[in-house]
Order: structure tokens, then sequence, then C-alpha cells
């Protein structure tokens, strides 16, 4: 299961950076400085049009994510003004006969497309790397050299801090349709909690031909309908966790299921099949969901 939790932010960020801005075009310091819902949102559609980074370097957030495989990880370091915290495969369980409800390695939805035949094909084959990583490890060869001989589509969990600019180029590049599709669905549920989170920094959030009218991509603009109805579908999702954040006065943590809006449901005859083929006695998990999760506030500062 695919899940971003947001783990920590600063409440009342976009009003506190409007504050530090605008105070270094005036004669007194922030603390002293009043701003109206007018004087933040002017800030942000500047910091935004002109690239006023430093406006933008100060709201920072962490969050981690989670059932994803180390395809997407590889990816995700390269953005490097953020620290990452990713887990060691050392302590991934890697079980050969595995829990068909929560199997230890990702199936990319293209191989599920494919039929029940391609999917058993790479299931055996993911697993018979876990059988030899397995042989290898009781052979006393070290869990750190015997995890050369593991798939990239082992599970893990990373932990990421980024400031708000970093995350807007990370969005802006990967909503494009040219990013590949795992990183592309953490990019939008992204999208969706940052926007519930500071929605004045984020409103024009999304891909370069979406906020910029510019396709950077190979598809020539092809694909611009469909990465609007996404980036609006995740702005919505936002604005509906943003609610329920409300009505929780941020006490109560928000979870959403947006497996729908950007996950990927498998076909329940194929995941039968593919679970007989296999020799098992249920269904073999071949979703890949997408959940949201945002810590309450006193969670967040650790208070009652």
């Amino acid at each position: 299961m695919m899940k971003i939790s947001i783990l920590a932010y600063l409440p009342g960020v976009e009003e506190l950076v409007a504050k530090i801005a605008w105070a270094s075009i005036s004669g007194l310091p922030p603390p002293e400085i009043s701003v109206s819902e007018d004087d933040v949102t002017r800030l942000f559609r500047l910091a935004r049009t002109m690239k006023l980074s430093s406006v933008l370097d100060f709201p920072f957030y962490i969050f981690s994510i989670s059932g994803v495989s180390r395809v997407f990880t590889h990816q995700w370091v390269r953005y490097r003004i953020a620290a990452h915290i990713q887990q060691s495969m050392r302590w991934v369980k890697i079980d050969t006969g595995f829990d068909p409800e929560n199997p230890w390695f990702i199936v990319p939805p293209s191989v599920v497309k494919q039929g029940v035949e391609a999917v058993v094909r790479y299931v055996k084959g993911v697993v018979d790397a876990g059988r030899r990583y397995l042989e290898l490890v009781d052979s006393g060869v070290p869990t750190e050299d015997a995890r050369f001989v593991l798939p990239h589509a082992v599970k893990t969990h990373i932990s990421t801090v980024m400031n708000a600019e970093e995350l807007l180029h990370v969005i802006e590049q990967r909503t494009c349709f040219d990013a590949q599709w795992e990183i592309r669905t953490v990019a939008y549920v992204l999208l969706a909690a940052l926007y519930a989170l500071s929605p004045r920094i984020f409103r024009d959030a999304g891909p370069y031909c979406v906020w910029e009218g510019i396709c950077r991509g190979r598809g020539r603009g092809k694909c611009l309908n469909e990465a609007k109805s996404l980036t609006q579908k995740a702005l919505e999702a936002g604005k509906r966790a943003r609610k329920m954040l409300e009505k929780a006065s941020y006490k109560r943590n928000v979870v959403l299921d947006l497996t729908d809006l950007f996950g990927f449901r498998a076909n329940p005859e194929i995941k039968a099949t593919v679970g007989e083929m296999l020799g098992l006695d249920e269904p073999v998990n071949l979703d890949y969901p997408a959940i949201l999760e945002i810590k309450s506030l006193s969670e967040v500062l650790n208070i009652d």
C-alpha cells in the first residue's frame, strides 16, 4: 500500500512567511507587521510569478512515503534540496512464500494489464530472486552483499523534508505524463496534501503545461486535458482534506483513500487466477493503493 504521511508542518506558515517577506520592504521587523488575507495571497502570487525563491524556501514539510519500490526511491533521492532517510534493504523481510495480501514487492500496473501469464512470470522471477538472496545469507554471505541479487521491485519506505520551492519543482516535473507512473502517483497525492495545508502556496501547482501553459514533455500537448483533470482532482482532494482538518480542529489525523483518482485497482478475476496458478488459497493483491494521511496538529506539536 503506497501511503504518504505528512508528519510535520508549520501551522500558520503562510501568514508567517508573508510577514517576513513584507517586512523586507517595511520599516518594521516581522513581529510588528500585520498582514491581511489579501496581503498573504498577493505575496505568494508574486513569489510564484517573479520566482522569489527565498520566500518559498521558508515553509517546510516532513513526510514519509511507504509501500513504494526502489525504482521510485532511486528517482526520489535525486532531489537534493532536501534530506532523505530510507529504510535499509537489510531490514526488509524477504519471504519466498510471500503474503498474497501484502507482497514484499511491487507489481507494476503495466504488467498486470498484460494478463495473468505475464503476472505469474513476473512474480515467479521476483520470488526466485528472493530465494537466491536467502540462500546466499544462509551460506554465510553478509546481508549487505547478498542484497545485490534482489530486484528493484522490493518495497521500501523513505522519509523526506523539503521546502515549498523544491516541492513545487517536484510537482511540476513529476505530475507530467513523461514521469514514471509510480513517482507521478506520489506527486499527485503530495499535491493534494500540500494544497490542504498551504493552499495559497500550492494553488497554482501542477505540471508545466497546466500552470505555465508550456509543454516541456514529449506529448506535445496531447495529454493536456488529462493533466488538467488530474490536477483539478488533486486540488479538490486537498480542499476536502482541509475541510476535514478544520472540522476536527486539527486534533485528529485525516486519512483519504485516493486510489480511484491516482492509484490502480487490478481486475478481481486476474487476482484470483494468479493466486490459483501460484498454488495459493487466496487471490494475490495486485492493486497499487494511493493513501494520504495528514497528522493532526496535536500529534505534530506533541500536545494533548
